[in-house]
């Protein structure tokens, strides 16, 4: 009599605690905040990829430009063009800097028994405008003729 009480007491627990776990977070579906970072940082996919020994792995981070500063998480990995080894699999958020570029920002995923190599285009960041307009002020001053050097009024040539 008590099994058939424990038994029935716990498929009740279960039934009713059921909708409680399988329902999606209001947070979590499309268009909410979490959603919206993965669509506005997107993910990286290797450039090359191969099978190596599936207890490894091995990521290759190669940059147009040189010199450019890695960081995975947040976290300073080194500089390009990069190897890392053995990282944990899962998804990484990787940004790639350097002065006078503009900074990427991509999600990779590092798979257990892969190498992958991943190449980052930076593009020079555009001047701003103000240093635009006075270097081409600069330049049209350069080539203007001087108020004093005209024709003085009343003088006819």
């Amino acid at each position: 009599m008590n099994r058939k009480i424990f038994i029935i007491f716990s498929l009740f627990m279960i039934i009713s605690l059921t909708p409680l776990f399988s329902q999606q977070d209001d947070n979590s579906g499309p268009g909410s905040k979490s959603a919206e970072a993965f669509a506005i940082i997107p993910n990286l996919e290797p450039e090359e990829s191969s099978d190596i020994d599936i207890s490894r792995t091995k990521s290759i981070f190669k940059t147009n430009v040189k010199s450019c500063k890695i960081y995975l998480n947040g976290n300073f990995q080194g500089i390009s063009n990069l190897t890392l080894t053995n990282l944990i699999e899962g998804f990484y958020l990787m940004r790639v800097e350097k002065e006078g570029y503009i900074s990427q920002e991509n999600f990779v995923y590092i798979e257990r028994g892969k190498e992958k190599s991943f190449f980052i285009e930076l593009q020079p960041k555009e001047k701003k405008q103000d240093e635009k307009t006075s270097a081409e002020s600069e330049k049209s001053d350069t080539n203007e003729t001087p108020e004093s050097a005209e024709t003085p009024a009343g003088a006819e040539g």
